[in-house]
């Protein structure tokens, strides 16, 4: 999930938000300053109502952000990085760099976040009753929906369907019970595609009685449909990758070129020559500096690029994905998927460039194996 706007850092964590919280922020703080409000509180003026709506608005994105944030910090003290925190339409990720190696820390950073939620919910109810006390109508009824929409949300994430909060602690819970944690992840993730044509169902006759709402189902139980296919994608590449090292898929000594190479020296002579869309910078000691591609040469305007050099195009080296040969290749691809580029370059034991990763190098790798596994003879019952 695309960060549209960088919000700051919490414990070395960066947070942002996608363009999509905007809408969903006007449409909450529209409802609770023309629907909600006046209904639950009537004599305030539009000017509360608005002030109020939007500042209610703004504690549920932190809510979401406490929710998520819950999350990050239980899973960076389980020894998992943590890439960063998204809002975005339907609420928040955490993007983790790795998986828990333990089912018990698999459950721990599946069920804080809902328990942070939930915790919130009493904080939001408890002051919604002392502002019922106090006398204010308004103040009660923006604490008391933030209580319950708290409520709903750790209530929610706890249904046992992937991507869902639940859908990890069953996860967690199979692999207790099992030992097995691939087969957890697989079942946890068919639970949410269940779940979603659930919701999409529920979306449509909803729809088909005249409730808008049910727009929203169907495209609620979509979107989960959509991510736990592509969960369980992840743990089948991952499960086939185990064990595998980066030199058995790398392409091994790549061309390079040199940091000063201009852009059209490139697109003249090497592009007719070299049929690949990576180009690694390096100096004669083929140490790398960075990684251009094709991507990020296109960009180049055709009337400066026999000035422009790949250094100057060059995705730096801090910002590649860098790997040995003897890593275990499911762990580069996790830092590859941080990478705008996708690519990986592989150093020798000196800090030389002896391979690159690319992802047609890894669906090369993936298809051989489903053709191996093909050719192999069916049991004999």
């Amino acid at each position: 999930m695309e960060q549209s706007v960088r919000l700051g850092r919490i414990g070395g964590i960066p947070l942002g938000m996608n363009w999509s919280v905007l809408v969903i922020f006007f449409l909450i703080a529209w409802e609770l300053s023309a629907l909600v409000l006046p209904a639950d509180a009537a004599g305030s003026g539009q000017v509360v109502y608005w002030v109020v709506g939007v500042s209610t608005a703004l504690l549920f994105y932190v809510s979401l952000l406490a929710h998520e944030t819950a999350h990050a910090l239980l899973a960076k003290r389980n020894g998992i990085g943590v890439r960063r925190i998204t809002l975005w339409l339907f609420g928040g990720v955490s993007e983790l760099e790795g998986d828990a190696l333990t089912p018990g820390a698999d459950f721990r950073i599946a069920v804080v976040g809902p328990l942070t939620s939930f915790v919130l919910s009493g904080v939001f109810g408890a002051l919604a009753a002392l502002a019922a006390a106090l006398g204010s109508g308004v103040l009660e009824a923006a604490l008391g929906w933030l209580a319950w929409m708290n409520l709903l949300l750790g209530g929610f994430n706890m249904i046992p369907a992937a991507p869902l909060d639940g859908g990890r602690v069953l996860r967690a819970g199979i692999w207790h019970f099992t030992g097995d944690r691939t087969r957890a992840a697989v079942t946890a993730s068919r639970a949410g595609v269940g779940f979603g044509y659930a919701l999409v169902g529920l979306g449509v006759i909803t729809f088909i009685y005249g409730y808008l709402v049910g727009l929203w189902f169907a495209f609620l139980g979509w979107f989960l449909i959509s991510a736990a296919r592509a969960e369980e994608g992840a743990t089948v590449i991952r499960s086939t990758l185990a064990g595998v090292r980066v030199r058995d898929i790398m392409t091994a000594d790549p061309v390079v070129f040199e940091p000063a190479t201009t852009v059209s020296g490139l697109v003249e002579q090497a592009l007719e020559r070299y049929h690949f869309t990576s180009f690694p910078i390096a100096g004669p000691d083929r140490r790398p500096t960075g990684l251009a591609t094709l991507a990020k040469i296109r960009r180049v305007p055709p009337l400066v690029r026999e000035e422009t050099t790949l250094a100057e195009v060059a995705t730096p080296l801090s910002q590649v994905p860098l790997a040995h040969p003897d890593d275990p290749l499911p762990e580069m691809l996790e830092r590859m998927q941080a990478s705008p580029d996708g690519r990986a370059l592989v150093l020798g034991d000196d800090g030389e460039l002896v391979g690159i990763v690319s992802p047609s190098d890894i669906s090369r790798y993936l298809q051989l194996c489903m053709l191996r596994a093909s050719r192999r003879p069916a049991a004999r019952v």
